[in-house]
């Protein structure tokens, strides 16, 4: 199975690069003092990940928010996942939407 394109957009806030997330500009981190700008949601790592970078089967280690404040790997796992779902994802599998909610 193809590994379908994951959302780039904060887990915490739903930023998205060079975006705000959710409370706009009054709720930003990172505005004060600024014209209003925000650098959203980016990848810090270093070089080009490739074509599967930032999904399961090659997550982004340093992710970070400029929104919110949220920093990790993104995607981030699944909670709870079962061994053959560990395994599958590092595949490259991606849950269909709707998986386990």
């Amino acid at each position: 199975m193809a590994s379908r394109t994951v959302a780039w957009k904060c887990p915490r806030c739903g930023a998205t690069y060079d975006d705000h997330g959710k409370g706009g500009y009054e709720r930003c981190q990172y505005t004060e003092g600024r014209s209003g700008s925000c650098n959203g949601f980016l990848c810090e790592c270093e070089g080009d990940g490739g074509a599967t970078h930032g999904k399961y089967a090659a997550p982004c280690l340093t992710a970070n928010c400029y929104h919110c404040g949220w920093g990790g790997t993104f995607p981030p796992p699944p909670k709870k996942a079962l061994p053959w779902e560990k395994k599958a994802l590092a595949a490259g599998w991606t849950p269909p939407k709707g998986w386990r909610k």
